[in-house]
Parts: C-alpha cells; structure tokens; sequence
C-alpha cells in the first residue's frame, strides 16, 4: 500500500464520493474509482509515451534505456500494440487475447510481436494486445514502467482509443512531438482527453539535431498551450535527441569516453532520464493526485445533478419558463437543420479551395527556391537537390497537414458555437500521408553523357595524332606528351562543362517529378478530409440538437410532474435534496483542499532544462 502521508486521507474521501455516487444512481462512475484506488497500492510508476506517429516515441524509449535499436523504430513500422518496458534481466513476454497471463519469446523477436509486417503492413501475430519487455537499464531499476504506445498517425484517428485506453494505468503521461513544426489541432485535442485523468505531464520535442530552429519552436508550443490548454502551461518540457544518445552509447562501447560524455551531453537524455526518475520516486504521490482528480471531477458532477433536482423541485415559474425557452429554442434550430448544412457545405468549399490554392503557392515557392539552386550551382548541384529535396518537400506536407487541421478545427468550432457544451471531435477525418507522399521518386541521373574516363581514352587517341603532327617540328617525345596535355586539358574542360549541363538537367528533372507528385497527390488528402469533416460536423449537429432537445424535454416532463405533486411531498424531496447537494459541495470542496495539499507535502518539482 502507498505509504504517502495523505493516503488514508485521500481514501476515506474517495469513499464517501462513491457512496454519493451510488446513492446518485452513478454506478459506473463508482465502479470507475475503485480501479483508481486499486492502482494505489502498485508498486511502480507507470509513464506512457504517447504522440503522432514517426515522432519518434520508440527511439526515445531506447535512448532513455540505453538500448539503440531494442523497440522497433524504423520509418515503415508501426507499434501496432502496448510495449511496457520494465526492469529485470532481458526477456519478451508476450500476452495474447487480452489475457492476463502471457508466454515467454526470445529478445530477438521483439518486433516480431510488436510491430507490423513492412511488406503487408498488418500484424504478424493478430491476437497479441502486449508485449512486456524486461531490460537491467539503471532508469528502470527505481520501479519505473515506460509503456509505448501505438503509432497512431492523427492522435485522434486510428488507433487514438486504443492508445487512450493505455492511459487507464498510466499515472504520468509523456507528450511526444518533434522540432519540425507546432503542436496541431488534433494533437491538443488529444492531449486534453488523455489527460481527462492524468495531472502529471512532461513535454518532449525529439530529433532537435535534425532541426535547428527547435527551440523556436519549443517556444511557440508553450504559447500555444498556455492560450490552448492552460491547464498544461507549468508543465516542463524536454529537447532530447535520440540519434546523439545512441551515438554516446557507440563511443562508449568503442573506449571513448569524451566523446560518450560529449554526445550524451548534446542528446538531452540526462535531464529528462533525471526528471522521470524523480516521478517513480513519487508514483505514490501520482496516484494518488490522479485519484483526486477523477474524486474532484465526479463529486463536481454529482452536485451539479442535485442543483438540477432542486431547481426542479423549487416549482419556480422561472425555471419552468427557462426550460420552455431553451426547449423552443432547440426545437427552431433543429427545424433549420437544412439550413445548417447548407453554411457547412459552403464553408467547406471554401477551406478545400483556400488549400488547393495554398497548395500552389507553396509548390510555386519551392520550384523557383530549387531551381534558383540549380541554376546557380556547380556540376554536383545534382547531389546537392537530391539530398535537399526530399525532406522539404516532407515539410511542405507537414505544414499543410499542420495547417489543414487547424483550418478544419476552427470550422467546426464556428459552426458549433452556438451549441453549449458540444465539443469538436473531427477524429479520423484527415487520413495519413500516401504512401506514395511518404516515399517520393528516387533521384536517378539522366544517360547519355560520356564519363570523364571514356573522355580520356578518346583524348588519348587525340593527343597521340596531334603529337606525331608536333614531333615533325620538335623532338618526338616532347611532342607526343605535349599534344596529349593540349587535348587532355581541352577534353576535361568540356566534359566539365558538359557535366555541369547535365546535373542541373537531372536535378530540373528530379525537382518536377517531386512537383508532380506532390501536385498529384495532396489535394486528394485535401478533398478526403474536408468530405470528412462536413459529414462528421453534419452528424454531430444533428446528433447534438436531438440529444439536448430530449434531454430538455424530460427535465420539462419531471418538473411538471413536481407541479402536480402535492406540497407536502416536495417539501420533503427538497429538503432531502438540500441536503444532498451541501454533502456534495462538501466533498467537493474536500478533494480540491486535498488537491491543493497533495504537491506540497509530498511532490518534488523537477523544473525542465535543455
């Protein structure tokens, strides 16, 4: 059992909460506490790593460990089950059929269980839902527990819920995102649910050795959070770079310890390895601020369902004419459902030709960019756009992807405005990169130019005519090596040239052919997505105006009810509710004094660096 000094504290208030909830007719929020107070008593802290697919979750799990390579992280594979890294000596179990118990693999075959098949990109063994990896890794040996979570591409698409179920044992969470760009829409709407019942998160932005400019972007993220989700805005953040722990673990094992301690140094693995030892340190303290949470949230609900139920019993004109009102309201609004979906469908044309068009400027921008640098370069400028090019046009994608999300976000939020409570969910509705997107044409030189080798031979021949000629005037020998440099020089001056010539050839071939296929397949993601969101926004339109307007209807249904009742009988219902709803406020006010306590008794707080 957890040893915190505010446990029996904490327990006996979520004991109370319950018995409220069941009296309340909230059974499952009930039976939704008891789980939290069974992880009280683990003896571990669970972390989960969460984030968009290809952020580099995996590499950061084996850099934390010190374990390039351990978890599967190559750019065609993805985690498609939970992953729990733990301490212990090295060993794979695997637990099929949502079982408890599982079976015993080599390391070896890790990825095996673990990931999907590149080639038919499904699952070798369907009926695995978690592989449990032991490893000695000093980070782990505190009794820390790093689950990774599954690829998910679109945090709120794919396999969102089945990573927002992972979060059930997690007492922290770790946000993953890269140096590339800001935190999107979805990734914000995501954090905000998967926290719903985690209070403890850590920020971390990978890959900063591949992307300059990452604490810039650090800096908008934490912007964006604190405009977004302020709930968020104290938490720390981390810049880590996986590819450098890995290579301190390369200069370690090959006797060099400078160099280990210089790379370890750059990855900025140690503050955040140190910060994650600090909460298996206090996982008690975790779980139970956790509990508090959902303690608070559910004790919040239950007084708001008695301030109901008062009302109702109050037989206030007031409140009868206002439920009326709202339920009037409602029934207008749902009679203009047509109208509705006629602003969605005109406003979603719109955003699908703002982003074709934006499509073309960025295309435009990166034609006349690359073909400034090949006009200007040198005979290997070639080399230079084949290197260059692919990973911008990766980011011309990640932009307007970045971008499409939050255009489609802010429409839906405009379009629901007028719908108290109605939360956008566009889940699923921009779909991955193609697959042709995420693997551009390979660069390829042109044929027909001659090397500079075959250039020598035919100069060789050249030079030996032109030399006989100069040896009728000077001595031979002088004269056949004079007449090979003339030619030779004049030979490798034009196959110069003419190699300067054809390298911009290729790379002015290259550039169009990553401009067409970026033309050619974009806008479809486009089309798809908007389709999506106006058929998703219709939906929930439609869905939430009859749900309100049921839900309307039977509080109006019950509060006549209370008017016919006799007097006597309401006086003795309210007075019960009365009672009731001061009991609940008291728990509430309880849980938020604990809350308040819970950090300063027990948690020490690790600021972030790097």
């Amino acid at each position: 059992m957890s040893t915190h000094p505010l446990t029996d504290e904490v327990l006996a208030l979520v004991s109370q909460v319950r018995a409220a909830a069941v009296e309340d007719d909230e059974k499952g929020a009930a039976e939704a506490l008891d789980g939290d107070v069974a992880r009280v008593a683990r003896s571990t802290a669970a972390v989960v790593v969460v984030g968009e697919k290809k952020r580099g979750k995996s590499s950061l799990i084996n850099a934390l460990i010190g374990r390039p390579g351990l978890l599967p992280v190559d750019a065609d594979v993805a985690t498609c089950v939970h992953v729990i890294v733990s301490h212990g000596p090295d060993g794979v179990t695997v637990v099929e059929g949502g079982g408890a118990a599982g079976r015993e693999v080599p390391l070896d075959a890790l990825a095996e269980y673990a990931a999907l098949d590149p080639g038919a990109r499904a699952p070798e063994h369907e009926d695995v839902s978690q592989v449990q990896v032991r490893v000695p890794a000093p980070l782990l040996a505190g009794g820390l527990e790093l689950i990774d979570t599954p690829g998910v591409g679109g945090l709120v698409a794919g396999h969102a819920a089945l990573t927002l179920a992972t979060l059930d044992r997690a007492d922290a969470l770790v946000f993953v995102l890269d140096g590339s760009s800001e935190i999107t829409a979805s990734e914000l709407a995501f954090l905000e649910k998967a926290t719903e019942r985690i209070t403890t998160v850590a920020f971390v932005l990978t890959k900063i050795d591949l992307f300059p400019a990452w604490e810039e972007v650090r800096a908008r993220n934490v912007e964006l959070i604190a405009r977004h989700a302020p709930r968020y805005a104290a938490a720390p953040w981390f810049g880590v770079s996986s590819r450098a722990a890995a290579d301190a673990v390369a200069a370690e094992a090959d006797g060099e310890p400078e160099e280990a301690a210089e790379e370890r140094a750059a990855s900025g693995i140690g503050p955040l390895s140190e910060h994650l030892a600090g909460l298996a340190e206090d996982a008690d303290g975790l779980r139970l601020s956790n509990l508090l949470h959902q303690t608070s949230a559910l004790a919040k609900r239950l007084s708001a369902l008695q301030v109901r139920r008062a009302l109702s019993l109050s037989l206030s004109p007031e409140f009868a004419a206002s439920v009326k009102r709202e339920k009037d309201a409602l029934t207008a609004l749902q009679s203009q459902n047509a109208t509705w979906r006629q602003t969605l469908g005109e406003r979603s044309a719109r955003l699908e030709q703002r982003m074709r068009t934006e499509l073309a400027r960025r295309l435009e921008d990166l034609r006349k960019e690359v073909g400034d640098q090949i006009a200007t370069g040198s005979g290997k400028v070639f080399d230079a756009v084949a290197t260059d090019l692919p990973p911008r046009a990766q980011a011309l994608w990640i932009e307007l992807d970045t971008l499409l999300r939050r255009e489609l976000t802010a429409l839906g939020e405009a379009l629901l405005a007028d719908l108290e409570g109605v939360e956008v969910d566009l889940a699923g509705v921009v779909p991955d990169a193609p697959e042709r997107l995420a693997q551009l044409p390979e660069a390829a030189r042109g044929q027909g130019s001659t090397s500079f080798a075959e250039q020598g031979i035919m100069a060789a021949g050249l030079g030996m005519g032109l030399g006989h000629l100069v040896a009728m005037v000077v001595a031979p020998p002088i004269g056949i090596l004079a007449g090979i440099g003339a030619v030779g020089f004049f030979s490798w001056r034009r196959w110069s040239k003419e190699r300067g010539a054809r390298s911009r050839e290729d790379a002015r071939r290259y550039l169009g052919e990553v401009a067409t296929r970026l033309n050619n397949e974009i806008p479809p993601v486009v089309s798809q997505a908007v389709a999506g969101a106006r058929e998703v926004l219709g939906r929930q339109i439609t869905t939430a105006l009859t749900e309100e307007k049921d839900r309307l209807t039977a509080s109006l249904a019950e509060h006549e009810k209370n008017l016919a009742a006799e007097k006597s009988s309401l006086q003795r219902r309210k007075v019960e509710v009365d009672a009731g709803l001061k009991k609940r406020n008291e728990l509430r006010e309880a849980a938020e004094k604990l809350a308040a306590r819970l950090p300063t008794t027990h948690r020490p707080h690790r600021e972030e660096s790097s």
